[in-house]
């Protein structure tokens, strides 16, 4: 293939497109590089595939990874068929030492390999953030026996939280696409760096149902003794397919997986958070592998979460939690008890000895702070006069510690914030998604106002730009409107980012804001793009039509 071309929505590329700069893991199937390609300046991550997976890829995954777009999934950005021979050779010289044994059949003169590429998400997996890998220089989070009784609570509040997050993710896979996972595990969920939410990755081993109350039977789809289908140790017992595995355990031979399969293996999962040390296998006794009780672990840790989790990794799966609702509201329920357990008891006494150190400290610190504020604010607005001087595309870093300054140092200036956008969008140019999560919104952390947010929000979304046959206007219109900080935001800039982020799920409404944006000429790309998804898509075109009482054909002539 001698040059990239777009075959059913697929983008098939060549990798000399690519620069990559670096290794990033090895798993059971990939390979995973991190890189940049040329033409517009953006991290991916590489994943390649011995092409004997080819068919694997194309027949199953491929069309996973499509149906699930918008999900808080792995979104794929193309696909690589031919890589030559020499540049596997080169790869394998970036691989660390202790990890190419791993790699070894990329040094085969018959090595022939695939890439997939996919959305670089800048973070770690859960493995990571909890063991930790000091090759990364990625420290652990998992309190030890002796951890501080707070640092137990603040893990298990994240715990919680993702819990949550999961829960709306999967919610989305299963119970509107359609899909089983069938490999959840602490490799496969990303924990993003400046959020700290949890993106589900690698649909490798994921199987498609007819609803969410039906299975696939194992057996009908791969034949018998397959052993284990996902990953032992985090596998459900159903998933277990030799009859010595099932002997060993106790098992009926069903074979069959749902949507309890995969509760089973993030219950797993969440064990493995909190004990650190090598994940379970399949031993000669069932004990340890069902109800993962918290009795080896810190004080400090709820019963509610033991509960939950003794309840995603029952051996029956009709005793497990049988739907991503029942587990949300599980875990809602412990993070409420968590935070009862965790309220401050501070006495009256303690409560007037500190408020009067306070006041003390309070009296000196008005005195020093009324002279260094008005210093620091006029060094970090001098500071970022400069920088703005010389500032270019590839000052990304400058740009952003001379914003977060210059916002910090006087939060409520709303002129601050002005020059801060001002720059980001300077010559006309369009920032671009990490851009805006690396300085647009680390910087609105610093104030409440709502005035700025929404200027900042109807600033983004007016500077939505073309670029050839795609626009940037839905990975912006999620950045604004998942964020928890602008959720009280209400601006045009809001509702026309809803109304792209959503128009999947509520066509009517996002057709209603697209006819009172028609002539909004300062939205004009972002217009075009909502407009573009609409009206390009039948079945939505029907659905608006059925509730308007418009013709569809009729509905491009009514958009005013």
């Amino acid at each position: 293939m001698d040059k990239k071309s777009n075959i059913n929505g697929v983008i098939y590329d060549t990798i000399e497109e690519y620069t990559i700069n670096k290794f990033i893991a090895v798993g059971g199937e990939s390979i995973v590089f991190k890189g940049e390609k040329k033409s517009v300046g953006r991290t991916y991550a590489l994943k390649f595939r011995d092409m004997d997976r080819w068919s694997e890829f194309f027949n199953y995954e491929l069309k996973t990874l499509s149906r699930l777009e918008q999900c808080s999934t792995s979104k794929l950005a193309g696909v690589i068929p031919i890589i030559p021979g020499q540049l596997l050779q080169d790869l394998y010289r970036m691989i660390p030492e202790h990890k190419k044994q791993q790699c070894i059949n990329l040094t085969s003169p018959y090595a022939h390999y695939f890439c997939i590429v996919e959305d670089y998400i800048p973070g770690c997996d859960l493995n990571e953030y909890c063991n930790g890998d000091e090759s990364k220089g990625i420290q652990g989070h998992t309190p030890m026996m002796n951890a501080p009784y707070e640092e137990v609570v603040n893990f298990q509040r994240k715990l919680l939280q993702w819990t949550l997050q999961f829960c709306e993710i999967m919610s989305h896979v299963t119970e509107e696409h359609r899909f089983l996972h069938l490999d959840i595990k602490p490799e496969n969920i990303m924990i993003t760096t400046e959020t700290e939410s949890i993106t589900v990755i690698d649909f490798g081993k994921s199987m498609e149902i007819k609803n969410r109350n039906t299975g696939v039977s194992l057996n009908q789809e791969f034949g018998d003794n397959i052993g284990v289908y996902g990953t032992n140790g985090f596998a459900a017992p159903e998933c277990c397919d030799s009859v010595e595995m099932r002997n060993q355990l106790v098992l009926e031979s069903t074979g069959t997986v749902d949507i309890r399969s995969d509760i089973f293996s993030f219950g797993a999962t969440l064990w493995d958070c909190i004990n650190p040390q090598p994940n379970l296998h399949i031993k000669p006794t069932q004990d340890g592998y069902f109800r993962r009780d918290l009795f080896n672990t810190p004080k400090g840790y709820i019963p509610e979460l033991e509960e939950l989790i003794i309840k995603c990794t029952e051996k029956d799966p009709d005793k497990r939690f049988q739907t991503y609702d029942e587990l949300k509201k599980a875990a809602l329920h412990a993070e409420a008890k968590l935070l009862e357990r965790d309220k401050p008891r501070k006495t009256l006494l303690a409560f007037s000895i500190i408020a009067g150190l306070l006041a003390v400290l309070l009296l000196f610190s008005m005195i020093i702070n009324v002279r260094r504020h008005s210093l620091t604010f006029e060094i970090a607005r001098n500071n970022f006069n400069i920088m703005e001087q010389d500032y270019t595309e590839h000052s990304l870093t400058d740009y952003k510690d001379a914003a977060i300054a210059l916002v910090q140092a006087n939060p409520e200036d709303s002129g601050s914030y002005q020059a801060v956008l001002r720059v980001a969008y300077k010559d006309g140019t369009s920032v671009t998604k990490n851009e805006l999560e690396e300085v647009l919104f680390k910087c609105l952390e610093y104030t409440e106002d709502p005035a700025i947010k929404q200027m900042y929000v109807d600033t983004v979304m007016q500077h939505v730009k073309r670029k050839d046959d795609t626009v940037d206007a839905k990975t912006l219109a999620e950045s604004i409107s998942i964020r928890s900080s602008l959720s009280d935001i209400d601006c045009d800039g809001m509702r026309l980012a809803k109304a792209i982020n959503d128009y999947r799920k509520d066509p009517v409404g996002s057709y209603s804001t697209l006819k009172s944006f028609k002539n909004r000429t300062q939205y004009k790309d972002a217009v075009e793009y909502l407009d573009r998804m609409l009206m390009g898509d039948s079945n939505l075109r029907k659905q608006i039509a059925d509730a308007t009482g418009v013709a569809p054909e009729d509905l491009d002539n009514n958009r005013s």
